[in-house]
């Protein structure tokens, strides 16, 4: 199994005051290497504290993520910018990407901070342009490109690294439908090719490209499905009824 997930429990508490929340209370889940994973839940569930620890940006209260037999939730504050780069793959709503820095420095820039060769950065590209459908970019300014364009090339950025598992946080919420059919077209045939995915989205399109669905509810892994050999307007259809009649709440 690559990623174990276990009993986690996260707790906010203000500076200032006594009042604690609990975000995250015994989720547990396992995902094996090759696997595609949609978490869902409605706003407030736990699902982007629960993809903050995933991505070593927040702290559990008690419990561990083991991600290739090493438990992420203990790598020291000085190494973990280090590790993000080495082992995970991020793709954000927002894109995230620089303006002051071409298509291809922008893909190239994790590779650049780990100090990288110049002649693995060039043949990675070589081999993930293509397939991206962003070779006539890399010349280009992040400004000058469309949303499905920038979201292509954050992609790039995330799987140039050759990182063991992708994070996906709401990868189509910036995007028109055709664009967002396309890259989640483009998803399915990077996990296809072996790649494993998890992503956050509120999204029952989105989710329906997934192999399994974990439902998130009050911090709590609710429900769970799997694709199967469906097709993605069936499993589509059934996220959106267990959305509605499990989690109490309608989702597009």
């Amino acid at each position: 199994m690559l990623l174990q997930v276990n009993h986690l429990q996260k707790i906010f508490q203000t500076r200032f005051s006594k009042e604690k929340t609990t975000a995250l209370q015994d989720v547990a889940f396992g995902v094996d290497k090759g696997e595609y994973i949609a978490i869902m839940g409605e706003s407030g569930s736990g699902k982007t504290t629960l993809l903050n620890i995933l991505a070593t940006l927040e702290k559990p209260t008690s419990g561990s993520v083991i991600l290739n037999d090493q438990d992420i939730t203990k790598i020291k504050e000085n190494q973990l910018a280090v590790y993000r780069r080495e082992h995970l793959g991020f793709i954000f709503q927002d894109f995230n990407l620089l303006d002051t820095l071409s298509v291809r420095d922008n893909i190239f820039l994790p590779l650049v901070l780990g100090r990288q060769k110049t002649a693995i950065m060039e043949q990675r590209l070589a081999q993930l342009a293509p397939k991206l459908n962003i070779a006539d970019l890399l010349n280009k300014q992040p400004f000058e490109l469309s949303g499905g364009q920038k979201q292509r090339v954050a992609i790039a950025r995330a799987l140039i690294t050759q990182p063991e598992l992708v994070l996906a946080d709401e990868p189509t919420a910036a995007l028109d439908f055709k664009n967002s059919e396309a890259l989640l077209s483009l998803l399915e045939s990077i996990n296809q090719a072996g790649q494993t995915i998890l992503m956050v989205t509120h999204s029952a399109m989105a989710a329906a490209h997934a192999k399994r669905v974990l439902f998130i509810k009050d911090g709590r892994i609710f429900h769970q499905l799997y694709r199967a050999d469906r097709e993605v307007p069936a499993f589509m259809q059934e996220i959106s009824l267990t959305m509605t009649n499990i989690l109490g709440t309608e989702v597009q």
